[in-house]
């Protein structure tokens, strides 16, 4: 009984040291959340890690190793944890967002842009999917915005216009589904600002769109294009390697950031 006893114990005290010892080196050297590379002018390249907040740290921020700069660049980003790879590009002004989510299924790509004069497009794709939403500034009216927008009774993208504030625009042509307090689902048809067509429903609408696949298909290829076209000349203009085909499914943005890492 006594030696039973002696084992336990001794067990107990290695598997002390074994925690105590892997704290120490969680402490000593932390696991990092994501990695980084940096394109710009100053320096032309320059990666590292991105680490969880340090034990200390009063803000909780996410600790960059080293700083990333501050300047005009690239910066392409790789979350393995979530299966997230993020671009962000800046020219003075003009700047880019892409974040691709590799944990849903289909994949989704959320894309915001700014272009030099402050005008905000906006596009969110799943992959060999369809296009979910995509805006972008009327160059013949201020103020207003056009694009395309999933309708769940279509089963497809339809053209859609907005105005006014990015944070408060109105439907002027399109569709929308609003929530109500008795959690039924408003349906609106616009036209020139108008409602012609109201319904309620008790659930959020589906129709089944593998007839439109076609056209979905053809959409993302319009979006993709203007997508690259648009990283084209931010590549060109910052003298920067940029990566592009993010919208589609048989490329990987971010394997330029394990490179040499």
């Amino acid at each position: 009984m006594k030696r039973n006893t002696l084992v336990g114990i001794s067990l107990s005290v290695i598997a002390i040291v074994i925690l105590a010892g892997w704290l120490i080196w969680q402490f000593l050297f932390p696991v990092p959340a994501a990695k980084w590379v940096f394109y710009g002018e100053k320096p032309s390249e320059l990666r590292g890690y991105i680490y969880p907040p340090a034990k200390n740290s009063i803000d909780g921020k996410l600790e960059p190793k080293p700083e990333i700069p501050d300047g005009d660049g690239a910066l392409l980003t790789l979350w393995p944890d979530t299966k997230r790879c993020t671009l962000t590009v800046k020219s003075g002004q003009e700047n880019i967002n892409i974040t691709r989510f590799r944990e849903s299924n289909p994949e989704v790509v959320q894309v915001e842009y700014i272009d030099e004069s402050g005008m905000p497009t906006t596009l969110h794709v799943q992959l060999n999917d369809g296009v979910s939403f995509w805006t972008y500034p009327d160059p013949d009216i201020t103020n207003d915005f056009i694009g395309w927008k999933f309708d769940n009774l279509a089963g497809r993208a339809l053209p859609v216009r907005f105005r006014g504030a990015s944070m408060m625009k109105k439907v002027i042509d399109g569709t929308q589904y609003k929530l109500q307090t008795n959690k039924h689902w408003l349906y609106e048809k616009y036209q020139n600002g108008i409602v012609l067509e109201s319904k309620e429903y008790s659930t959020l609408p589906v129709t089944n769109s593998e007839q439109n696949h076609q056209a979905e298909l053809a959409l993302i290829d319009k979006a993709n294009q203007w997508l690259s076209e648009t990283l084209q000349d931010l590549s060109d203009t910052l003298s920067v390697p940029i990566p592009d085909q993010w919208l589609s499914t048989n490329s990987d943005p971010c394997q330029s950031v394990n490179t040499d890492m």
